[in-house]
C-alpha cells in the first residue's frame, strides 16, 4: 500500500476511534505561508560577497533568510514549526515557493522544491595567515537538521505533531558549487503598457482587443515580436509585456550529502537519552575546486503532494528544519560542541489563559505564576549562566526586572534542556500598570548567557522577547499558524458547531469577530458557514445570542492578518459567552490552528447534538472584538442596584419591582440580542407594570438605569 495513502488511512481510523458520535476534527497543514507571502514585495536580492567565517543560526528572525548571507528566498525562518532546536529559530525547506505558495509544478511524485542558496563565500585567501587558502587550512561545513512532524512529547502523541514528516521517497540535499563563466536565458522581465486603439479590430471595432488580435511589443524593436491576445481588453487598459532578456550565470553543482525521509521517532528511538531532537553534520573541504572567490554551497529538498483527491485538504507538506550553519576555517571533525547557550523555544505570554487581551479587561488576577523557558548548553562542559528578564511599556518605561542567581548548567548531549527552575520557570512578581487607555503594549526581555558574558559562541541566540499587546480583542493564538482546523461528520445532514469559550471581567459589547482561514487548492473551503454567539449554561455553549448566516472564509489583502466580521449592531455581553461557527455541510473550514498554544480548555465542537471536549493540542485562530464599555456596571455585591422581575417568560407584560435603596424616576430600557434598543420605560415607582405585547417573541435584555446605578437581567417574550 502506498504508504502516503496508509497514513491517511491509520489518521482517519485514529480519529473515528477517538470519537464514536459520527464525528472527527481534522487538523491540516497550510496550503500558503503567510509570512513569506507578506514580505514577497518588501525584499530586494544583495549578493553580497562573504568572508569566512559564515554563520547563521536564524535566531531573532522571520520570514525571508537575511540577504547578507543568502542568495534565495524560498524557505522561510521560523520558530514555530521545529520541535527542540538547537537553538532559537530555524530555517524550513518545504512544498512552498518563494510567494509561500504550493510550487505550481507540484505532484504526488517527489519533485525540486525549495533550496537555500549561500551567497559567493570567498575561499581563496587565507585571512588569518593572509595567504591563499590551502585544503590543509581544515575548513569545514556544518549544520543541524530536523524532519518536520515532531512531537513535543516522547514518547510521541500524535495530536501534538507539527508539519508533516518526509516519505521515505522524499530528500534533503547539500551540494557544492561555483558559476562556469558562462550565462544562460532564464526569461523576461515585464512592463506596463497601455493598449493603442485597435487598427486590426474585428469589423472595424478600434476600442477593443479580442482573441486572436496581434500587438507589435514597443519593448523589444527593432527585433520583430507580436504579442497575441487570448483575452478581451479594452483600449487604455494596462497589460505587461515582455520589456527585456533575463541572463542567469550557469553553475556547476556537485552533491555532497543527502538524506531520505525519515522520522524525528526513529531516532528517538536510537538515542538511549531521547534527546536526537535534532543531528549534526559535518562535511570537511577536501577537494581544490572550491577553493575560489565565488564558491557557494545549497540545500535543497524534495517534496510530493499528498495523493488524497479532496482539494480542501491539499497542504503543505514534507518539512526539514535547517539550524546553526557554519562554515569555518581550523576546524575539526571533533567539533561536535559549540560553546554556546542559547534559547530554544519562544516564550509565551504573562497571561495565564490568553496571549492578548483587552486592555479595560485586563485584571492583575489574569497573571500566570511563571514563565516557562526552554534554554540548552549546547557545549561539551558544564557552563556557569545567568539569567534575568525585564518589562517595559511602549515608551520604553521600566514594569518589572528580575535578576536570578548564576547557576550551572549541564551539557544538553547528556542531560536534555537546561532545568534549573529559577531560570526556567521565573516567577512572575509583576502585575501591569492599568491605566485606562484604549490599548497598551508591553516588551518582555529574557536574557540567558554565559555568566560575565565571555566565550559565548553567538550572543544573538541569548535573547528571547515576547511583545504582550492588549488590544480589543481576545486571543488564545499566537498568530501564526501551524495548521488548518475543520470539524468533518459522517452523518447525512451533518450540522457541525465550533464554540470558544471567553470570559469578561466586566460586561462590555462584542462588535465583531477577526478569524484566520487557511487558503487551500482551488479555494475549496469557500463554502458558506453560521457565526455564532452564545452564553454560557454551566461551563457549555447555552442559548444562542446571535447568529450570521451566509458568511465565507476570506483572507486579508496582508496574509498575516485576520479577516474581519463585523456584527450589524454591537451585542451587550456579560460574564462568559462562546464564539464559533456553525455548518450544515462538511466542506473543511480550515480555520488557523496555532499548535504552539495549547487552549483545549476553552473550546468545544458538536457534531452529532453532544458537546465534545477536544484533543488536539492547539488554539483555533478565532478572536472576538469588543468595543466601548456599554452604559452600564456589572452586578458585584449588595450594595449595587437590585431588581427583580416577573413573570418571566412572560406574555404581555412584565412587573419590575425594584429595591427601597432606587427611589423614582429610573428608566428601564430593553434590548433585542444585537444590542438594538426596542423599548423605553420611565419608571415612577418601587412597582412598574411594562407592555411588551408589541415585542416578538425571543430573548431580551433589561437594562435599569439611576443616575449612579445600572443593573441588566435577561427576560424571555413568548
Amino acid at each position: 500500500m502506498n504508504s502516503r495513502y496508509k497514513k491517511h488511512i491509520v489518521f482517519l481510523l485514529a480519529f473515528l476511534c477517538l470519537n464514536v458520535m459520527q464525528a472527527q476534527e481534522v487538523l491540516t497543514g497550510l496550503s500558503h505561508n503567510p509570512t513569506l507571502m507578506n514580505q514577497k514585495q518588501k525584499t530586494t536580492k544583495n549578493r553580497t560577497v562573504v568572508n569566512l567565517p559564515f554563520f547563521d543560526d536564524f535566531s531573532n528572525y522571520t520570514g525571508y533568510p537575511k540577504s547578507d548571507l543568502w542568495a534565495d528566498r524560498q524557505v522561510f525562518v521560523n520558530n514555530s514549526f521545529p520541535m527542540y532546536p538547537p537553538t532559537l529559530g530555524v530555517a524550513t525547506l518545504d512544498a512552498l515557493d518563494a510567494n509561500g505558495l504550493i510550487y505550481a509544478h507540484g505532484e504526488t511524485q517527489p519533485f525540486g522544491a525549495d533550496t537555500l542558496t549561500s551567497n559567493p563565500i570567498r575561499l581563496d585567501y587565507n585571512n588569518v595567515y593572509h595567504r591563499p587558502m590551502q585544503i590543509s587550512d581544515s575548513i569545514y561545513f556544518s549544520f543541524y537538521y530536523q524532519p518536520g512532524g515532531a512531537s513535543r512529547s516522547y514518547p510521541p502523541v500524535e495530536w501534538e505533531r507539527i508539519g508533516d514528516k518526509p516519505e521515505t521517497d522524499d530528500s534533503l540535499v547539500v551540494e557544492f558549487g561555483y558559476p562556469t563563466g558562462d550565462s544562460m536565458f532564464i526569461g523576461y522581465a515585464y512592463s506596463d503598457y497601455e493598449l493603442p486603439y485597435n487598427y486590426h479590430g474585428h469589423a472595424g471595432d478600434s476600442t477593443m482587443y479580442t482573441p486572436g488580435d496581434s500587438l507589435l511589443n514597443p519593448f523589444l524593436l527593432p527585433d520583430t515580436v507580436y504579442f497575441v491576445f487570448d483575452f478581451y481588453a479594452n483600449v487604455g487598459a494596462s497589460i505587461e509585456l515582455p520589456s527585456d532578456s533575463l541572463y542567469a550565470p550557469v553553475f556547476r553543482w556537485n552533491h555532497i550529502w543527502s538524506t531520505a525521509g525519515c522520522t524525528v521517532d526513529q531516532w528517538l528511538n536510537d538515542d538511549e537519552y531521547h534527546l536526537q531532537y535534532f543531528k549534526k553534520v559535518l562535511i570537511p573541504i577536501t577537494d581544490p575546486q572550491y577553493l575560489r572567490s565565488d564558491f557557494h554551497f545549497r540545500f535543497r529538498n524534495y517534496a510530493s503532494l499528498e495523493p488524497n483527491g479532496y482539494p480542501a485538504w491539499e497542504s503543505n507538506v514534507d518539512q526539514w528544519h535547517i539550524d546553526y550553519v557554519s562554515l569555518e576555517q581550523g576546524g575539526s571533525y571533533m567539533d561536535l560542541y559549540p560553546h554556546d547557550v542559547a534559547f530554544v523555544m519562544p516564550t509565551t505570554s504573562a497571561l495565564e489563559e490568553y496571549q492578548s487581551m483587552p486592555w479595560n479587561q485586563y485584571r492583575s488576577s489574569d497573571m500566570k505564576e511563571s514563565f516557562h523557558n526552554d534554554m540548552s548548553n549546547l557545549s561539551h562542559s558544564v557552563i556557569n549562566v545567568s539569567y534575568s528578564y525585564k518589562v517595559t511599556s511602549e515608551q520604553g518605561a521600566m514594569i518589572a526586572e528580575q535578576q536570578t542567581s548564576s547557576e550551572n548548567a549541564q551539557p544538553y548531549y547528556n542531560s536534555g534542556l537546561y532545568a534549573n527552575p529559577y531560570h526556567t520557570d521565573a516567577a512572575i512578581n509583576f502585575s501591569y500598570p492599568y491605566d485606562g487607555a484604549d490599548s497598551a503594549v508591553f516588551k518582555i526581555t529574557h536574557l540567558f548567557n554565559v555568566t560575565g558574558g565571555a566565550g559565548d559562541d553567538c550572543i544573538a541566540n541569548d535573547t528571547c522577547v515576547f511583545l504582550q499587546k492588549f488590544y480589543n480583542y481576545y486571543a488564545y493564538d499566537d498568530g501564526t499558524a501551524e495548521g488548518g482546523y475543520s470539524l468533518v461528520s459522517t452523518l447525512t445532514y451533518p450540522e457541525n458547531y465550533l464554540a470558544i469559550r471567553f470570559t469578561l471581567a466586566e460586561d462590555d459589547t462584542l462588535r465583531g469577530v477577526r478569524m484566520w482561514f487557511n487558503s487551500v487548492l482551488d479555494d475549496a473551503n469557500i463554502e458558506p458557514f453560521t457565526l455564532m454567539i452564545w452564553d454560557d449554561d454551566g461551563g457549555m455553549p447555552g442559548d444562542v445570542l446571535l447568529s450570521m448566516s451566509n458568511q465565507y472564509p476570506d483572507h486579508a489583502d496582508d496574509p498575516s492578518e485576520f479577516v474581519y466580521y463585523e456584527l450589524e449592531e454591537p451585542l451587550l455581553i456579560s460574564g462568559t459567552f462562546y464564539v464559533g461557527t456553525y455548518q450544515t455541510q462538511n466542506v473543511p473550514l480550515n480555520i488557523g490552528f496555532d499548535q504552539n498554544n495549547d487552549a483545549r480548555a476553552h473550546w468545544v465542537y458538536n457534531t452529532s447534538g453532544v458537546w465534545h471536549e477536544p484533543f488536539l493540542y492547539g488554539a483555533p485562530m478565532i478572536r472576538p472584538v469588543l468595543g466601548k464599555h456599554f452604559d452600564c456596571t456589572p452586578v458585584r455585591d449588595i450594595d449595587q442596584l437590585q431588581f427583580s422581575v416577573y413573570p418571566n417568560p412572560a406574555d404581555q407584560q412584565i412587573t419590575v419591582v425594584l429595591d427601597n435603596k432606587t427611589g423614582q424616576n429610573a428608566l428601564a430600557v430593553m434590548y433585542d440580542m444585537t444590542g438594538r434598543k426596542v423599548a423605553e420605560f420611565s419608571l415612577n415607582d418601587n412597582y412598574n407594570t411594562l407592555n411588551i405585547s408589541d415585542l416578538n417573541s425571543g430573548m431580551y435584555l433589561l437594562q435599569i438605569k439611576t443616575e449612579s446605578q445600572t443593573a441588566i437581567k435577561k427576560i424571555i417574550k413568548r
